[in-house]
């Protein structure tokens, strides 16, 4: 291990001593990027609440398989558990039923184990990704507890423009682009579209799983789990017109396919399809300098079926549909107060197998009516107040209100941002009126609940950032307590799983540390801590995480002279409790990557790498245990125009 740290480190400044004649290149700071997180365009370093900004650089640099697996390397505060052989999200403490995904502002439709389809988003087409950690419902609803990512797509910048790539791992796994696009002055044109494969594989216990109970050992049979193959693919053409010097539209389709290969005996004559048909279409309004208005309006609808390979036949099992309407009105007076108001209109439709005892399938639907409010003022040059309020009416569940108070003020290199908000999340049409009996694993019920209350958060934050030209440091941390959570409660007597609410409150409290270093402008260290504690809860997934990177950047006009990243991430142990006070541990684990990417001519850039330097393959197969393969090796060509 040593030695190999020895290695890297010396081949980054090997590469960076070498370099060093080379024409400096000036770099893009963060601090002026334009977010959207409080639905008004800002520059970064002026936003009061704590966002994290991801940029299509920074993807593009990463050389990532997939949206995934970018978050999970990427971030110290997200990771990723399976079951079912479906990922599950976890950021700082909170699952995936209490993050929002948006794509352009708009939420995405289907879940599967309380997880949206991350298959379903282009990391090609990403222009930036703002994170908003902690609670967000005052402005983005319900599902907001934990956070919010928004996905921000890109758009043309250039009279013409084209990229062409592939990539191929080892793994058997293929991933490819196509973007072509062109920015005139009636607008621009921007068309995406993407094909992955991969096929599955299976990971072999080495060790058998151990579980402790009162000093006994008991030791479960070795098993194996299977890794699921996939067929991706889809097409997202983004049109903007510039109607009029004070109008602009904007109108985006897109259509997602994908075949689940499970890779097991049934998958030869079975299975899962998934479909995705979304239409996303707004309109902008200058009124006039202080004043826009925009209207937008959004459909989503995802579905799973069974595809009968052998007759060429599919059976729907599912859909969920969203379909949304909302107008927003922004006023900023004398530049120092900014106010966003809006009204919202959200319905919600799922039809599934699942909501009766027959197994035949039925259809339920809800609605929620929004409006919101939030100012944005600046009280001093160094000090800016965010306060915020919503109302939501739910068809099943009535009114129910969220507010935030934010602040930030700024001193020297310093940023304090700190502040309090609730949070909410309705109950899915799932967790309400499941009735739907698991054939695995000898068969239980699992039942929904029509009386369910909806859960709500207080949450209180703070965070701290020096920034000088060669530092970057970012210290944040957070208190959540939710009331009424949601979750599954076994009936052992009657071998069913209920949806209930708990009475007791669950505490959240997490923390992250990030640090940049960049002692010459093409070489840069970062690295980042996060932790998470759940009170009153007998298991963790995780709790500490750390990540580093090491890059040297060379001029990107420069040939030849190849950029050289390396990454890994350190997932802590985790001991996991049952009912009756056994335990199981499953221990720590690093996977790092190696990757140089290279200027050729005519357009053309060259990647190679290793995914998963040091080898590593869990010993004991486990929803807490990474499904990585082992080490694998990649190569990248791609056109660029």
């Amino acid at each position: 291990m040593l030695k190999f740290f020895t290695f890297a480190l010396f081949l980054l400044l090997s590469v960076a001593t070498v370099a060093q004649p080379l024409e400096k290149e000036e770099t893009v700071s963060l601090q002026e990027v334009i977010v959207t997180a409080t639905r008004a365009p800002k520059n970064l370093k002026n936003v009061p609440i704590t966002v994290q900004v991801i940029t299509a650089d920074d993807i593009r640099k990463s050389q990532a398989t997939s949206f995934q697996t970018f978050l999970e390397t990427e971030m110290a505060g997200i990771n990723f558990t399976y079951e079912g052989g479906m990922p599950n999200i976890n950021m700082l403490g909170f699952s995936g039923k209490y993050v929002l995904f948006l794509i352009d502002g708009e939420r995405m439709a289907g879940e599967t184990f309380d997880n949206i389809d991350y298959d379903r988003i282009d990391l090609e087409n990403i222009e930036r990704i703002e994170i908003i950690k902690g609670a967000a419902s005052s402005l983005y609803g319900s599902n907001a507890l934990g956070g919010v990512l928004n996905i921000i797509t890109k758009k043309a910048q250039k009279p013409l423009e084209g990229s062409l790539s592939y990539q191929y791992n080892t793994s058997k796994n293929h991933k490819s682009n196509l973007s072509v696009g062109t920015k005139q002055k009636w607008g621009n044109l921007k068309m995406n579209a993407f094909y992955n494969f991969r096929e599955p594989y299976w990971l072999n216990d080495r060790e058998p799983l151990r579980t402790y109970n009162n000093g006994t050992i008991t030791e479960a049979p070795k098993g194996s789990l299977n890794v699921a193959g996939f067929t991706n693919y889809g097409l997202t053409p983004k049109l903007f017109f510039q109607l009029t010097p004070k109008t602009d539209l904007s109108i985006t389709p897109n259509y997602y396919f994908s075949e689940r290969n499970a890779g097991t005996l049934d998958a030869d004559r079975v299975r899962d399809r998934y479909y995705n048909y979304t239409l996303q279409a707004k309109t902008n309004i200058a009124l006039n300098e202080q004043q826009q208005l925009s209207i937008s309006g959004a459909f989503d609808r995802y579905e799973k079926f069974n595809y009968f390979r052998w007759l060429n036949q599919r059976e729907k099992n599912y859909h969920n549909q969203l379909l949304r309407a909302g107008m927003q009105y922004n006023l900023s007076l004398w530049g120092k107060h900014q106010m966003v108001a809006g009204a919202e209109v959200l319905q919600d439709e799922l039809l599934s197998f699942r909501f009766n005892h027959t197994g035949t399938q039925a259809e339920k639907n809800s609605q929620t009516y929004t409006v919101f409010a939030q100012q944005d003022w600046v009280v001093a040059p160094d000090l800016t107040l965010v306060t915020g309020l919503r109302m939501d009416y739910h068809s099943l569940f009535k009114t129910h209100f969220t507010y935030r108070v934010s602040a930030m003020y700024q001193v020297a290199h310093f940023t304090f941002r700190g502040g309090y908000a609730t949070g909410f999340r309705s109950p899915t049409l799932k967790e309400l009126f499941t009735n739907w009996f698991h054939p695995w694993g000898g068969g239980f019920q699992i039942m929904g609940n029509p009386n369910l209350k909806p859960e709500s958060s207080d949450n209180i934050n703070f965070s701290v950032d020096y920034n000088t030209s060669r530092w970057n440091l970012t210290a944040m941390t957070q208190f959540s307590q939710v009331k009424n959570k949601i979750d599954n409660l076994w009936v052992s007597t009657k071998d069913t799983i209920h949806y209930t609410n708990f009475k007791e409150n669950s505490k959240i409290i997490s923390s992250e540390f990030s640090a940049t270093y960049r002692p010459i402008p093409a070489l840069r260290f970062k690295g980042s801590y996060a932790y998470y504690h759940i009170g009153k809860q007998r298991s963790e997934k995780r709790p500490h995480t750390l990540t580093f990177k090491a890059e040297y950047l060379p001029k990107t006009s420069v040939r030849y002279v190849p950029s050289v990243m390396l990454t890994g991430k350190y997932q802590s142990a985790t001991t996991i409790y049952e009912e009756n006070g056994a335990y199981t541990r499953y221990e720590p684990y690093s996977i790092w990557r190696l990757q140089c990417t290279s200027a050729l001519p005519y357009h053309l850039s060259l990647s190679a790498g290793i995914d998963n330097l040091l080898d590593y393959v869990t010993p004991t197969t486990s929803f807490y245990a990474s499904t990585t393969p082992g080490r694998t090796y990649f190569v990248g060509l791609k056109w660029s125009y």
